[in-house]
């Protein structure tokens, strides 16, 4: 896993370093944590909700993105998704790399926009990854248990 990468938080960028128990901002140390629901920075608990392209801290929205997150996946036996799915209007993508910890369709299943198709586990924290439109779920690439990167193609939705 990267530890070195680019945030851009409200259009503003930073360059972050991911160390054991810290997190370094531009050449500034704080501590991190989490703890239950909350991610402890410097001792100041804060609730963090993560979603595509944006951070809820404290019930206030930023938009964010990052870069340098990535890592290559391998094939685990199982048909890639294609280079441009997503680009797809129903391609599902990880919004951070994170831990699947509940898979609630399978390929096959018909899916309403807004419906939960599974859950992503990233900083302690349990994301409820959905659907952006009604479709049918044509390819599903991951299982309870992958471990995921940022922006991997998790299913694809026709």
């Amino acid at each position: 896993m990267p530890t070195k990468f680019k945030l851009t938080l409200e259009g503003n960028a930073y360059d972050v370093e991911r160390r054991e128990g810290l997190m370094v901002v531009n050449g500034v140390e704080f501590s991190l944590a989490a703890k239950e629901n909350q991610v402890l920075i410097a001792g100041t608990p804060h609730t963090v909700k993560l979603g595509a392209g944006v951070a809820e801290v404290d019930g206030i929205s930023y938009t964010v993105s990052a870069e340098g997150l990535e890592e290559p996946s391998p094939a685990r036996g199982r048909r890639a998704a294609s280079s441009n799915a997503a680009a797809e209007a129903g391609a599902l993508v990880a919004i951070m790399p994170g831990l699947i910890i509940k898979i609630l369709k399978k390929e096959g299943d018909r899916v309403e926009a807004g419906e939960v198709i599974l859950v992503l586990e990233a900083m302690k924290m349990q994301n409820e990854l959905q659907a952006k439109s009604a479709g049918v779920i044509r390819q599903m690439n991951v299982k309870q248990g992958d471990n995921v990167e940022m922006r991997q193609v998790l299913c694809v939705i026709e």
